[in-house]
């Protein structure tokens, strides 16, 4: 049973971690064509919002700093 709470609690953090973070944040940073953010590679979703359009928000996957196709 303990070895199943710890199981449980890890993939909670591992599912937990995917950052979402606009777009002009000052702790990203592209740097040799990868991004990163606080000086480590940026996994998570990249947001822009655009005003006056249709569309509200932009989003882009990103893992290990590269653009993903999820």
């Amino acid at each position: 049973m303990k070895k199943l709470l710890i199981l449980f609690t890890v993939l909670i953090f591992a599912a937990c971690t995917n950052k979402e973070v606009e777009m002009g944040d000052p702790n990203l940073e592209l740097k040799g064509g990868k991004l990163y953010y606080k000086e480590k590679l940026f996994t998570g979703t990249l947001t822009q919002k655009i005003p006056l359009t249709d569309k509200n928000l932009v989003e882009i996957p990103y893992k290990k700093g590269l653009i993903t196709t999820e």
